[in-house]
C-alpha cells in the first residue's frame, strides 16, 4: 500500500495515524465503569425495597406512653426482669435451674396491663448454656392459657443482647 511513497511520506502518514488513534475516544472502559454503576445502583435500590422499612408521615403524633422497653437478663445464677424504670424482679435459681415458671407468671401479668406490647430483649451474659436460652425464650414467647389447651402469646417479638456488668440491683414488687 505505501510501496510507492517515499520514506519522508510514509513517516508522516504514520504519525497521523498515531496521532488519529491517540485523538480516538476508548468507549470499551466507559461501558465497563457504566456497568458496574448500573450493578450498583441495582443492588442498592433492591436492597432498600427488601428492608421494608417504614417511615412515620409527618401528621402522626408520638405514642402517649413510651414502650416498656421489657429485658430479661440471664446470669449463671438467676433471672432478671426489667423495663426502662429499672428492675422488676429477681428470679434466683431454683434446685432444678433457672425460675421460668415465676419468670412467665410475672410475664403473663405484665401482658395483661399492656396487652399491646409484644417486644421483649434477651440479654445474656458469657457462658450461659444454649438450652438455657431456649427455655428462657419460650418463657417469654408464650404462656399456657387457664384451661391449659392453647398457647398464649406473650412477647414474640424477642431481640438478642449482651448482658450489662453485674451491679448492685434493686428489686421492684410488680
Amino acid at each position: 500500500m505505501m510501496h510507492g511513497l517515499s520514506r519522508d511520506t510514509r513517516r508522516s502518514l504514520k504519525r497521523s495515524m498515531r496521532r488519529k488513534r491517540a485523538n480516538e475516544l476508548n468507549i470499551v472502559s466507559m461501558i465497563d465503569i457504566l456497568t458496574v454503576l448500573i450493578f450498583f445502583l441495582l443492588v442498592n435500590s433492591i436492597g432498600v425495597s427488601i428492608l421494608g422499612v417504614n417511615l412515620p408521615a409527618d401528621t402522626t403524633t408520638p405514642p402517649k406512653d413510651p414502650p416498656r422497653a421489657l429485658s430479661v437478663v440471664i446470669r449463671p445464677d438467676s433471672l432478671l426482669l426489667g423495663d426502662r424504670g429499672g428492675a422488676i424482679k429477681v428470679f434466683p435459681n431454683t434446685t432444678t435451674g433457672y425460675d421460668l415458671i415465676g419468670l412467665n407468671n410475672l410475664l403473663q401479668q405484665v401482658k395483661e396491663r399492656t396487652p399491646d406490647e409484644s417486644k421483649i430483649t434477651l440479654l445474656l451474659e458469657p457462658n450461659i448454656p444454649y438450652d438455657a436460652l431456649i427455655q428462657v425464650m419460650d418463657a417469654v414467647r408464650t404462656a399456657r392459657s387457664a384451661d391449659g389447651k392453647q398457647d398464649l402469646d406473650l412477647f414474640p417479638a424477642i431481640s438478642l443482647g449482651d448482658a450489662p456488668n453485674a451491679g448492685p440491683v434493686a428489686a421492684a414488687s410488680p
